[in-house]
This record gives structure tokens, sequence and C-alpha cells, in this order.
């Protein structure tokens, strides 16, 4: 049965939405800070974080940017070549105005003196690396065996970690089963038990929580970036609040620290289930290169 192009669509905007509207409490961990500083919860805001000195209202944060040079490689190459995104990466990265962060840093001094994108990973666990992984998915989401693959290259151009390599693996499943039509509930219960004990462990904890409210249940189970908290908090938002895809991204948002990288996660899967409040609403207006992501999105699609 061919998946619906809406719901492809919905599922890319709803990641660079994502991490576009995080960007205004991006790396903010104080939940009090966040709540009196007077932040537009139903749109964009500039950065509140010292971090992003360079980004607006509307922009991405580095996430979202080395998503977007993902895109533009899909759709130069039609595939995933990791010579020819690690290339883009690479050049990209050598004139970035935005936050560099430790593992992007220890991959360019990498390739600096060796020019292998096979052996320049971080061993960096931050979550950021697979929230990154949208375009793979909607450029082979007929080619499941390609997709995870293509999200295991793509993952360890920067981060060199098997606990990210496995939750890129997830949440690609995850993604293809809600492609197809899938109650996300049912969806996660069905898999994430063949993931090993990791995922295991971390859904599990999400589990435990979903009677508290979201700041309270993420400073449980970790805001910061590393996937041993940050899955686990990403997981609560989607399980606690996947009836409503602005109020998921609002509650992430509140609820500080790493909420890019959970924000992206959050928008790219409940894009897929709430396409039409991303694409026939304002938010995916508000991204300042919606129009540009348009037109490479029709090249792979």
């Amino acid at each position: 049965m061919p998946i619906d192009n809406n719901k492809l669509k919905g599922m890319l905007f709803g990641a660079f939405y994502g991490d576009a509207y995080s960007l205004g409490g991006h790396w903010v961990y104080d939940t009090n800070e966040l709540l009196n500083a007077n932040l537009k919860l139903d749109e964009c805001n500039n950065p509140l974080s010292s971090y992003h000195p360079t980004k607006v209202k509307g922009d991405f944060t580095h996430y979202g940017d080395q998503m977007l040079w993902l895109l533009e490689s899909l759709a130069s190459e039609q595939k995933f070549s990791l010579v020819d995104f690690g290339n883009a990466w690479n050049n990209n990265m050598q004139e970035y105005k935005g936050y560099i962060d430790g593992a992007s840093n220890h991959t360019l001094e990498k390739l600096a003196t060796e020019k292998n994108y096979f052996a320049c990973g971080s061993l960096s666990s931050d979550l950021s690396a697979v929230s990154r992984i949208f375009p793979l998915i909607v450029k082979y989401h007929n080619e499941p065996d390609d997709m995870q693959e293509a999200i295991k290259l793509h993952t360890i151009l920067t981060h060199m970690n098997k606990d990210l390599i496995q939750v890129g693996n997830f949440f690609g499943e995850l993604a293809l089963a809600l492609l197809r039509g899938g109650d996300l509930e049912k969806s996660i219960e069905a898999s994430y038990k063949h993931f090993g004990e990791n995922i295991i462990s971390w859904v599990e904890q999400a589990k435990e929580v979903l009677h508290l409210e979201a700041k309270e249940a993420i400073a449980k189970l970790g805001q910061a970036c590393s996937v041993t908290g940050a899955f686990a908090s990403t997981m609560y938002i989607l399980l606690k609040y996947h009836n409503n895809f602005h109020n998921a991204l609002r509650e992430n948002l509140l609820a500080g620290g790493e909420s890019a990288a959970r924000g992206m996660l959050i928008g790219g899967l409940l894009g897929i289930i709430h396409n039409e409040d991303v694409l026939n609403t304002p938010s995916k207006e508000q991204i300042n290169k919606n129009h540009e992501i348009e037109e490479l999105l029709k090249k792979i699609i």
C-alpha cells in the first residue's frame, strides 16, 4: 500500500519545526526561567540561550542545519552517499556561524588529518545525531533495509556509538510503522523489546513516570544531551502527549535542557500522525527556510 505523501511531508516539516520551535528555549535548564521568559508558546521565538547568538526566530539550531545539509545531499545524489554527505557536512562546517558542538569538533579535527568518513566519528552519546534522520526515512520509506543502513552510516559520521545506532534503527522502524497507519503506543509496544537491554530499560523508565507532569518527569529522566536520559525523556513526551502535536512540543520546550534534539524526534514522529496540523497551519510557514525545504523535498519524495 503506497504511503500518503502528506505523511512524509508532515514528518519532515514536523522535524524541522520541532527544531525551530525548540530554538527559543534550547539549553535553558531552569524551567522557572523558561516559564517566566514571556516566550510565545504558539510560535517560534528568538533564542534565550547565549549558545545561539547568530540565530533568530524561525531559524534552526545546529541540529536542524545539519539535517538540511543531509536533505540537500539526498536531493543532489538521489541516494545516501556517506562520502557526498561527509563532504557537504565538512565544507559547510568550515564556514559555519552557528554553534559547533564537541562531537562536530572531534569529527572536523579527524577529517583535517585524514579524510576517512568511516572513522571520523566521536564517541559522543548525544541523542542529536539520531534527530537528523528524517530525510533518510523520506527517501527510503519503501526500502527499509537500505533505510536502516543509511541511518547507521549517517550516524557514524559524527557519533561512533552503538547505542545511538540502535536508537536510530528503533526510531526508523517506528516511523515506518506510523507511516503505514500504525498506532503510536501499539507500535512502540510491539517493537521496543527487540532493540537491546538499554532501549528496553529506557522505555520502561519513561512508562514509569507517565503519571507525572512533563517538567517533573523529564527532570527525573534527564534533561541533558546524552542518549541515556534524552531517549527516555523523548519517549515520555511521545507516550503522554501524542494526541496533540503542538502541546507535545510545548511541554517538551518548557521541560528544559536538550529540547531541540528531543523536539526534532517528537515533531517528526507526531508530524506523521498530525500531518494536517503541520502542513495546514502557520507552523510550516514559521520556518525561515520552509520554501527551500519544499523544493528539496520534491526531488526525493
